[in-house]
């Protein structure tokens, strides 16, 4: 079971002792914070022999006038491509559970996901393309295929 964290911080300078800083209007600079946890170590890393993180599923961005945008569904979605691959080495042929909490970010779909208010209701017009499902046994149906005719 693997379950997604994120956390927004506020950082703001301050003045060391003796010093005096004119402080900019504002809240100061937001840090979003995007990870993936598991029980065993708690972070989804890949470390070598001497125990250095060679590949983490972690993400910070650093929000606000000249910084990077917002946290959004693709930049999610491209974190879970890693979070995936970072999994499938750590644990050759297990299946994984993703956990989200209910983020507007977490409820989007890929931009070529088929989705039932972009449907036509009768025949003809664009249709996305639709892709092969597999429904497994484990789910507690007949294990059966589901391709395009």
């Amino acid at each position: 079971m693997i379950v997604h964290q994120d956390t927004s911080l506020t950082c703001v300078e301050r003045a060391q002792q003796g010093e005096q800083i004119l402080q900019k209007k504002g809240h100061g600079r937001i840090i979003h914070i995007s990870d993936f946890v598991k029980e065993e170590n708690r972070h989804l890393i890949i470390c070598n022999e001497e125990g250095n993180i060679i590949k983490d599923a972690q993400m910070i961005i650093y929000l606000g006038v000249g910084g990077d945008p917002w946290w959004d569904h693709m930049q999610l979605l491209v974190q879970v491509d890693k979070v995936i691959a970072i999994f499938d080495e750590v644990h050759p042929g297990c299946e994984g559970l993703f956990i989200f909490n209910q983020s507007l970010a977490h409820a989007s779909l890929r931009p070529d996901a088929l989705h039932m208010f972009d449907m036509n209701k009768s025949n003809g017009g664009k249709q996305r393309k639709q892709k092969d499902t597999v429904v497994k046994a484990s789910m507690g149906l007949d294990s059966t295929t589901c391709t395009k005719r």
